[in-house]
């Protein structure tokens, strides 16, 4: 079995990963959410930022490519977590609201 490179894995995270996030987000629970907000999302960016570097001292990307681009990896994970934060919170809300 080959090794994937670094450059694949960030493209499937960024392709793959994130979208299916949102896959089924309204059939997840409050605790997959909660999870996916603390735990999941850091530290999938922390190992796609890495990825980048990685890509970078490789030669996999070009100089100011956006697939490694820190700030913009950055921006993919924030908007992510600001969509999921607000289905959290719009959960919440309606927990709070119906008892």
């Amino acid at each position: 079995m080959g090794t994937v490179s670094a450059r694949k894995r960030l493209e499937s995270i960024e392709r793959d990963v994130i979208p299916a996030m949102f896959v089924g987000v309204l059939s997840k629970d409050d605790k997959w959410l909660e999870h996916t907000l603390n735990d999941t999302l850091p530290q999938l960016e922390e190992r796609s930022l890495r990825l980048a570097l990685e890509c970078k001292k490789n030669g996999e990307c070009a100089e100011g490519e956006a697939l490694c681009d820190e700030a913009r990896i950055r921006a993919v994970f924030a908007e992510t977590k600001r969509k999921l934060g607000k289905e959290h919170a719009v959960r919440e809300a309606r927990t709070r609201f119906q008892h």
